[in-house]
């Protein structure tokens, strides 16, 4: 199939191939389901039980950039008969216990790295600095070390200073 004929049918060869085996769409396997249980069940949450999917078309991302395939999951008349409303509820509960961000407020200082030419070489340089960060904790930038109060006094007398490579340094 040529590029232009499946982004004019939205439907690759191994889609057609199922649709023609009779295989069920995950949102018709959803309907299904949902008159079965008599629960509302959506297409997303199938999508863990499906065992073949196909791609449905491209359609421009979000941010409009990019072009993005979609999936279609399919399943056949004995997947179906092996999913279960506890084996669906079970993961509901999974994806509702998500933990809560951290948000308690933290202090302490991470490396900050800044990109500089050397005049000399025209090489491009990666030097690390002293950062300092106040905010919750599940902000915090990568390689924070927390800071007792007196530690964070010594810390901001040093902010914006070169660190040497490999250097941890003691705000005692």
């Amino acid at each position: 199939m040529k590029m232009s004929d499946y982004l004019r049918q939205g439907k690759s060869e191994n889609y057609q191939d199922a649709e023609d085996k009779g295989l069920l769409k995950a949102g018709e396997v959803a309907t299904l389901l949902s008159k079965q249980f008599n629960t509302k069940i959506t297409a997303k949450e199938l999508e863990i039980f499906a065992r073949e999917w196909h791609h449905a078309g491209v359609f421009k991302s979000s941010a409009g950039q990019s072009l993005r395939g979609r999936k279609v999951y399919f399943f056949s008349a004995t997947d179906i008969s092996h999913i279960s409303l506890e084996k669906i509820l079970a993961n509901r509960e999974k994806a509702a216990k998500k933990p809560l961000p951290d948000t308690r407020q933290v202090q302490g200082w991470y490396p900050q790295y800044f990109r500089t030419t050397d005049p000399v070489t025209r090489r491009n340089i990666s030097k690390s600095f002293i950062g300092i960060y106040k905010g919750p904790a599940n902000k915090a930038p990568k390689g924070f070390k927390p800071l007792s109060a007196e530690a964070m006094a010594a810390a901001e007398q040093r902010r914006g200073r070169e660190l040497k490579p490999g250097e941890i340094p003691d705000f005692k």
